[in-house]
């Protein structure tokens, strides 16, 4: 689905270059739509969804060294992603922060800790942080391959706390969209040979 007429278009060039083995998603679609959300989030209302989506993508592309719920500063592994979107979920539906049991349960027991609680305790009250962990993880689903909505996410609120309207939510789908029928930028120079599309990154 292209943008007609003077709608806004993404440009740049993703920063995204290589995926672990675990994303479900090609490289050419992950790496277009995390550029295409930062396109979205700083060109068209800074909202906070957008910002967690984003947020969570480049930490999977290893663009921030930071998971966006969790604080989590290792390397993003299967089970470190499927923790950040355990997480995400809880800190989105405001639930208050899980017992010990809970995080055993869960299968992320290692999450458990003191400064995550200071974390919780101070920020997943407030609208902002439960609308970015709400955006971190529906963009988690989707490289996950647990959702196949596309794009993911889409404004809702805006950095003034006001709600996206559907224009803008339209023309927002529609930029991401035209955005992943786009081919993996080529970083090789002119005489260089494209790396394939599925290159990843061990797990």
């Amino acid at each position: 689905m292209g943008v007609g007429g003077d709608a806004p278009r993404v440009t740049g060039t993703p920063r995204v270059r290589m995926v672990p083995g675990w994303v479900a998603r090609p490289l050419s679609q992950f790496m277009w739509m995390e550029h295409g959300l930062l396109w979205t989030y700083v060109r068209r209302g800074k909202s906070p969804e957008v910002h967690g989506a984003q947020c969570a993508l480049a930490w999977v592309g290893g663009v921030h060294m930071t998971a966006p719920a969790t604080g989590d500063v290792g390397a993003p592994t299967q089970w470190r992603a499927m923790g950040e979107l355990i997480v995400c979920g809880a800190v989105s539906r405001g639930e208050p922060y899980p017992d010990p049991g809970w995080w055993r349960e869960a299968g992320i027991a290692r999450l458990d800790n003191a400064e995550r609680r200071l974390w919780w305790g101070q920020w997943s009250t407030y609208g902002w942080t439960t609308a970015i962990a709400d955006g971190a993880g529906r963009a988690l689903s989707w490289a996950l391959g647990l959702i196949d909505d596309t794009p993911p996410v889409l404004p809702r609120h805006l950095e003034d706390g006001s709600r996206a309207s559907a224009e803008l939510r339209r023309d927002c789908a529609a930029m991401i969209r035209e955005a992943l029928t786009r081919p993996q930028a080529d970083r090789t120079g002119p005489a260089g040979p494209r790396r394939p599309d599925h290159t990843s990154a061990s797990t």
